[in-house]
């Protein structure tokens, strides 16, 4: 039996764990796991010898996050702890208003070791909360690789069961000192109720909800993001909807706009035949 350390690599969707860490523990955990990474890479490289032979960080540098004070402070400033911490920082703009891609950076990035002939890469360790990746893990098992996931306690089944182990953001977060408080987001939320605090705000709705607005609702009425849900189990945001009273997501700015169904039915044969203003009747030629 080799003595050899596993050799591994671990993949950082930065904006994602620290967005997922400030809903759920707090901003002074988001922070904390910002600038102290070797805390954090020390506790996830414990329970066997392991050599991380890559390590990188994905972030979209002018993101930010609001400190205790109101301060903003923005993604780049933690460029320096995370190469100090040996990672290489991998700037992922924002291609849109709502996504950077990094989730794409990372898959590619993944397959590129998987392929290497020189480094066997035996484990695989992303952080990330993303559903997207399901494929890609599915790919590592088929190639004979372990798998470690970090990402939210609800993770959605569908996911948790494309990992061989799931570590959730509360034990990162409880390894940075965080102790859990009942005003904590981290705590399940069944998703009967995500669907529940969905319907309710559509119900009150008299127009189009844009989608970041709605899922403020939903933080505000269950204290989960829907994201952090996974959304409601379903692991992609349109099934939820569909499950949720057949509602539909509308391309738009910062993630688009949900309709409720009878939004968008057709005007009945009776509404067509109706006079148009000024006592006309519409003609049916151009």
């Amino acid at each position: 039996m080799s003595d050899s350390p596993l050799r591994g690599a671990i993949y950082v969707d930065f904006d994602n764990v620290v967005s997922g860490l400030r809903d759920g523990a707090g901003a002074e955990w988001a922070l904390r796991f910002a600038e102290a990474p070797e805390e954090w890479l020390a506790w996830l490289m414990q329970g066997a010898a392991r050599r991380m032979l890559i390590r990188r960080c994905y972030m979209n540098p002018a993101g930010w996050l609001e400190g205790e004070q109101g301060e903003r402070r923005y993604f780049s400033s933690f460029r320096a702890a995370f190469q100090g911490a040996g990672f290489e920082v991998v700037d992922c703009p924002r291609l849109t208003r709502s996504k950077n891609a990094a989730d794409l950076r990372i898959a590619l990035d993944v397959l590129d070791a998987l392929g290497n002939p020189h480094a066997r890469i035996g484990e695989f360790t992303l952080l990330s909360s993303d559903s997207d990746f399901v494929p890609l893990l599915l790919r590592l098992r088929a190639a004979d690789r372990a798998t470690r996931l970090v990402a939210h306690p609800d993770l959605g089944r569908v996911v948790r069961a494309a990992a061989d182990e799931v570590i959730g953001l509360d034990a990162l977060a409880a390894a940075l000192g965080w102790r859990a408080a009942p005003e904590a987001h981290f705590g399940h939320v069944p998703p009967e109720e995500i669907l529940a605090a969905l319907r309710e705000a559509m119900a009150e709705a008299r127009a189009p909800v844009h989608l970041p607005t709605l899922g403020k609702i939903v933080l505000e009425r269950t204290g989960q993001t829907l994201r952090g849900s996974d959304y409601a189990g379903f692991g992609a945001l349109e099934p939820m909807l569909e499950a949720a009273g057949g509602f539909i997501r509308q391309d738009g700015p910062g993630g688009g706009y949900v309709l409720r169904p009878e939004w968008l039915a057709p005007p009945s044969a009776e509404a067509a035949a109706e006079p148009a203003p000024g006592g006309e009747t519409p003609s049916s030629s151009a």
